[in-house]
C-alpha cells in the first residue's frame, strides 16, 4: 500500500511535536523535498515559541502577599455564603476574562487574532527581509501560482499592479492561525513593498464588505469573497492602498469569471 500524502494536519502535528511515529518519516521526506512546506513548519514553530515565551513566565509568578494575607484571615459570618458566591463569581469571571484575555495574551505573544492583524504582522516580517522576502521569485510566476494553488486547494492569481507602479517580486506560503496563506509581494521604484495575502476562510458569516484597518503602522485593506479572505497590506497612505485594492479586486473578479466552470 502506498503511503498517505502529507496533509496540513500532519504538518501542524509535526510542528507541535505530536506527529505519530509512523508518520514522521513521510513528513520529513516531504519537508526535504519541498522548501515551502519546510518554511510553513518553521513559521508554526516560531509562533509556538512566541506563545511559550509570553505565557510560561506566568506559571512561576509569586502569589501576591495580599492574597496570602486574605487567605489567612479568620472566617466571618459570611463563611457559609462564600462557596456558592465564589462559584458564581468564578464562573462569571472565568467566562469574561477567558474571552477577553485570550486576544490579549495571543497579541502579547505576537500571534494575531484577526485576519487584518495577522496580515499586517506577516507583511512586516517578510517585506523587511532584504535577502529572501519570497520563496519563489517573479521570474517563475507560473510555477509560483501553480504551487500555491495546489497548497491552498483552490486557484489563486497574482494580480498585475504594474499600472500603479508596483511590480511582482514573488511569493511564498505562510502559516495562518486557521489555514495556510498564499502571499504575493510587490515593490515600486522607491522600494516600497505591498503584500497580497489569500487564504480560505473558516466557517462563519460571509463578510463581503471591504474594510480598512491600520495595525502597528501598516495599512490593511481586506475583504472576503466566495469564502476566501484577501488582505492587501503596506505602509502607504489610505487613498493609495484603497485604489490598489480596488484594482486587485477587479482583476481577481475577472479571473474568476473567466475560469472554466
Amino acid at each position: 500500500m502506498s503511503p498517505l500524502p502529507v496533509s496540513d494536519a500532519d504538518l501542524q502535528a509535526y510542528a507541535d511535536g505530536r506527529a505519530p511515529a509512523e508518520r514522521v518519516p513521510a513528513i520529513e521526506a516531504a519537508l526535504r523535498g519541498d522548501a515551502g512546506l519546510a518554511e510553513y513548519v518553521a513559521d508554526v514553530r516560531r509562533q509556538n515559541a512566541a506563545l511559550r515565551d509570553a505565557l510560561d513566565p506566568m506559571l512561576t509568578e509569586t502569589i501576591p502577599q495580599r492574597l496570602l494575607d486574605a487567605a489567612m484571615r479568620p472566617p466571618s459570618r459570611w463563611r457559609r455564603m462564600l462557596p456558592p458566591l465564589a462559584a458564581a463569581a468564578l464562573l462569571v469571571l472565568g467566562c469574561t476574562v477567558g474571552w477577553f484575555a485570550r486576544d490579549l495574551l495571543l497579541q502579547q505573544a505576537g500571534t494575531p487574532t484577526t485576519f487584518a492583524r495577522q496580515a499586517a504582522l506577516t507583511h512586516v516580517l517578510y517585506a523587511s527581509d532584504a535577502n529572501r522576502p519570497v520563496e519563489v521569485w517573479a521570474s517563475e510566476e507560473k510555477r509560483l501560482v501553480t504551487w500555491l494553488s495546489r497548497r491552498l486547494g483552490f486557484s489563486v492569481h497574482a494580480p498585475d499592479l504594474n499600472s500603479v507602479g508596483f511590480a511582482l517580486v514573488g511569493g511564498r506560503l505562510v502559516a495562518g492561525n486557521e489555514n495556510p496563506t498564499a502571499l504575493f509581494m510587490y515593490e515600486n521604484a522607491d522600494k516600497q513593498r505591498l503584500t497580497l495575502q489569500v487564504r480560505k476562510q473558516g466557517a462563519g458569516p460571509e463578510e463581503t464588505a471591504f474594510r480598512y484597518a491600520v495595525e502597528d503602522g501598516v495599512g490593511v485593506f481586506y475583504w472576503i469573497d466566495d469564502h476566501c479572505g484577501y488582505a492587501l497590506s503596506g505602509q502607504v497612505d489610505r487613498t493609495q492602498l484603497l485604489t490598489i485594492g480596488r484594482l486587485v479586486y477587479g482583476q481577481l473578479a475577472a479571473a474568476a469569471d473567466a475560469a472554466p466552470r
